[in-house]
Order: C-alpha cells, then structure tokens, then sequence
C-alpha cells in the first residue's frame, strides 16, 4: 500500500478515536463514517487514497482484519453454553441461518436468473454474514433485553463460520463443473473445509497451551497475552493458506479451541488488545472500500441488484428469523427486533473476495455489486434505524 495512503489512514484513525465516544451515542456505524471519508479522499474525490496496482494491498488488509475478526468472535463463544440455552441462539443457528441461506438462495435465483445456481449460493453466503459489532452501541445498551444482546452478538459470531463453509462448498461444486475429475474437486473440498478444520484446532489448541503455560508461571504480562492471541490468529490462516486450504476456516476454528484450552486451564486473556487491532484493520478497510468500491459499483448497478439486495437484508433475515424463533417465549418486538438487526460487514466484504478469487466465477462482477451495495445499503439503513429501535425499548419499559 502507498505510504501516503497509510499516513492518510492513520489520520483518520486518530480523528475518529478524538470523537468515537460521540459517535457512539448517534448508534451510527463507525464503518460507515471510514466508508464516507473513504468516498472524499479517495479517486472520485481529493485522490488522497491509492490503492496502488490491482487489489493486492486492500485484499491482504481485509484478510488480515477478518482473521482477526474470525479468531477473536470464536475465542468468545462458549458452543457448550449455547447448547444449553437452547430456544433463542440455537435456534437462530441452527434454523436461522440455514434457512437465510436457503432463502437468499432462492431470492438470488428469481431476481437474478442469470445465475447458474451454485453462483446463486455463493452470492446468498456473501450478503449473508452480520456483524452487530458494527454497531457497538447496540450491545452496549441496557435498554435492549441482555437476552437480545447475547442472542445478536452469539449468531453474528457463528455467522461468518457458516456462510464460508457454505460458499467453499459451493466454489468446490463450480470446480466439479469446471473440471470432469471427480479426483479434483473433491480434493479442493478435504483441502478447504476438513484440513482446515484440523489445521486450525492444532494450531489453535497449542497456541493456548503455550500462553497458559506462560501465563500460569508468570513469564507473560497480560498485554503480550493479547499480543499473543493476535500472532495465533495469524499463524492459523497462514498455516490454512499455505497447505491451499481455507484460512479463514482454520483462523475461526482456532479461535474455538483456543477458547476451550483458555476455559480449562481458567487462563484469563483480555481481549481489548486484540479486538482493537480487529477493528483497527476493519476501519482501513472500509475506507479503501468507501474509495474504490462504492461510487463505482452504485454507478454500473441494475434495478435488480439493489431489489435482491434490499429482499435479503430485511425480508429474507426477518423471516428466516421469525420461523426459527416460533414457540419461543421472546416477545413479539424482540423477534422483529433480532430479525431486523444484521448488519453486513467485512464478512460480505472479504467472502466477495475469496469466491472471486478462488472460483471459475462467470458473473463476478455482478457478485461483487451485489456485495457492495449490501453493505452500503446495511450500513446506513441500519445506523439510521438503531436509534427508533432502541428508543421502542425505552418506551415499553416507560409503560
């Protein structure tokens, strides 16, 4: 990346960190204030922003800023916890996001006819995603049921695992069409979704062991802990990559083990540094993303893209939401609320990416608008809406 664009980030960064308390009191997404200053300084604006040849530098920035993302969501997750809830977060994953697949699927088929159907999957996988972290403010009010908040932030964490598993599934059955020898394809499916899982359990699991071991003989202060957690996250998608696998898999993976290794030693490592350096990376992203992605694409898009666009983020998730959560005891506001509250982020960003770069993509640049305009369109509809959802809330407890 040119050194100007990384001086001219790192400003932003620090701009935004004098305000960030402010703007956290809009409950408006700071991704969406990095998207619009990307769109001022970027080619379309001041020029402030250069990408440089190709995509390479903005590609490896969003991989970095969702290894990170992927690890440190895993590390949180307590699956056992969440099995034993039962109703509300299992729910949601194990019908919710199976059904927001098969719907975004089937939408993406109608709309979009000119998809072969397994473009029609990856294209579902990719707007599919949430990120309510984007909106921190959300998982910070008290006013929003602790119930709604743990329900919100469990699916979004699992989401990015489900939607990638399903998208490389869907690139591996292009390659089965691509190329006759069954050998082949099923080759890329062990490579991309079981080695990885392996690979990111062992790297997972021993990266753990280590700082526990560390940290139980007090050789480790608790910033390098963090510090550590990050270099684990990194090792795992460097591992998944090299062996042409899935990082990204193996990056989410090992954040599950380490959490396992982490509760059973009773190790405990802060997350603050590592979910500053997520965010960090993140907030780059979206300003390279706001300068060279959004005017373009909004520019070139077709009617169809943005009504495909719109039916997934809002009806396809509100239904998919509203049928996994029937004969639950969460009130009726509080199921419109969790169907209406998926923010699109880096997920939709980074997986635009991956199915571009690792498949035999025939329509991707379609795939790729869609991508953009669902996160444009996510993150100001949202942000616009947190206040009046959260402000119903206030005014039920009111009553």
């Amino acid at each position: 990346m040119h050194t100007a664009t990384s001086f001219v980030l790192t400003l932003l960064v620090l701009g935004y960190a004098v305000v960030s308390g402010l703007v956290n009191r809009w409950y408006v997404a700071p991704a969406l204030i990095f998207v619009g200053l990307g769109m001022a300084l970027g080619p379309f604006g001041f020029n402030l922003l250069d990408a440089g040849p190709g995509t390479q530098g903005y590609t490896v920035l969003a991989q970095l800023a969702l290894t990170v993302i992927l690890f440190n969501q895993a590390a949180k997750l307590d699956p056992g916890r969440v099995l034993r809830r039962g109703h509300v977060t299992f729910r949601l994953l194990v019908i919710g996001i199976p059904l927001t697949l098969i719907l975004g699927t089937l939408t993406a088929a109608l709309l979009l006819p000119v998809l072969p159907w397994w473009e029609a999957v990856c294209l579902a996988a990719i707007v599919a995603p949430t990120e309510v972290a984007l909106i921190d403010a959300l998982l910070e009010d008290h006013r929003i049921p602790e119930r709604v908040r743990n329900a919100l932030s469990v699916e979004s964490g699992f989401y990015d695992g489900f939607a990638l598993a399903v998208l490389l599934a869907a690139v591996a059955l292009a390659s089965a069409h691509a190329d006759s020898r069954p050998q082949s394809w099923m080759w890329f499916v062990v490579r991309t979704e079981f080695l990885s899982l392996v690979i990111g359990a062992g790297v997972g699991l021993l990266g753990a062991g280590v700082i526990a071991w560390s940290r139980h003989r007090e050789w480790m202060s608790d910033t390098w802990a963090q510090l550590a957690t990050v270099a684990v996250a990194l090792i795992c998608f460097e591992f998944g990559e090299r062996v042409h696998a899935s990082g990204f898999v193996a990056a989410f993976t090992g954040g599950l083990a380490f959490a396992v290794v982490a509760r059973r030693t009773n190790t405990q490592v802060s997350g603050q540094v590592s979910d500053a350096a997520g965010q960090l990376l993140e907030l780059m992203v979206f300003a390279m993303f706001g300068a060279f992605a959004v005017i373009d694409a909004w520019a070139h898009v077709t009617w169809q893209i943005v009504l495909f666009c719109v039916v997934a983020l809002f009806a396809v998730r509100l239904v998919a939401v509203l049928v996994a959560l029937i004969r639950t005891d969460l009130p009726g506001y509080s199921r419109v609320f969790i169907g209406w509250f998926g923010p699109r982020g880096i997920g939709t960003v980074v997986l635009g990416l991956v199915v571009i770069d690792r498949g035999d993509i025939q329509h991707a640049n379609l795939l790729a608008q869609a991508g953009i305009v669902a996160v444009t369109l996510s993150l100001v509809l949202h942000s616009a809406t947190a206040p009046l959802g959260i402000g119903r809330y206030a005014a039920t407890r009111r009553s």
